[in-house]
């Protein structure tokens, strides 16, 4: 084949590529995983109360981001805890104005709404472009494996992830000087409390 002949086809075969090369950019977005994190109890920090207990699992390591999520998401501030309720009491509790925050040293920052999640995975990985249906599906996997507030019946548990912004230069070890707080925890008419959990083990 001649040069003009090369040329032709290269222009002919060059939007193609390009178009291709967009669909597979488009697919970049946050991967929630499918099933629950496997906790062994001894890996849980716990605290309870007039029986809510509270059982929380920091995602701390670089292999356990990517193993979850793809991605190491503390290079772009933001951090993953995995949290299960367990309501052993008679009668039901409210979680839905229950609000969660993680204090590190002087510094506290409410659980982030999966909306802020995405818009930082997308501006922190400089993600341009992402397809409608590429978007939609993690955003359904979010709203499957993230924490979603409600009313916990009478012995029954609930679990999910909750994701909360922190420096991300700081991000090594972040859990040493960490607590997560569940606020405004109503057992009963006018009866709200604040559950700490620290998340740092102790050192033997």
């Amino acid at each position: 084949m001649n040069a003009a002949g090369i040329t032709n086809r290269y222009f002919r075969i060059a939007p193609v590529l390009t178009a291709g090369a967009l669909i597979l950019c488009a697919c970049a977005s946050l991967q929630m995983p499918l099933q629950p994190p496997d906790v062994a109890p001894q890996e849980l920090r716990r605290a309870s109360i007039d029986g809510i207990e509270v059982g929380v699992k920091a995602i701390e390591s670089e292999d356990e981001y990517w193993q979850l999520f793809e991605e190491y998401l503390p290079r772009i501030g933001i951090v993953a805890v995995w949290v299960e309720v367990h309501n052993s009491r008679a009668a039901p509790v409210r979680l839905r104005r229950s609000d969660w925050s993680l204090q590190t040293g002087d510094r506290k920052s409410a659980a982030m709404s999966s909306d802020q999640v995405f818009e930082r995975y997308y501006d922190g990985f400089q993600v341009r472009m992402v397809s409608v249906q590429a978007d939609r599906k993690a955003r359904l996997r979010m709203e499957r494996a993230a924490w979603q507030p409600g009313e916990l019946a009478p012995a029954s548990r609930q679990a999910g992830y909750l994701f909360f912004r922190i420096d991300s230069e700081t991000a090594s070890g972040w859990t040493r000087q960490a607590t997560l707080l569940l606020r405004n925890l109503r057992l009963g008419p006018g009866a709200k409390t604040t559950l700490k959990i620290v998340l740092a083990h102790a050192t033997p």
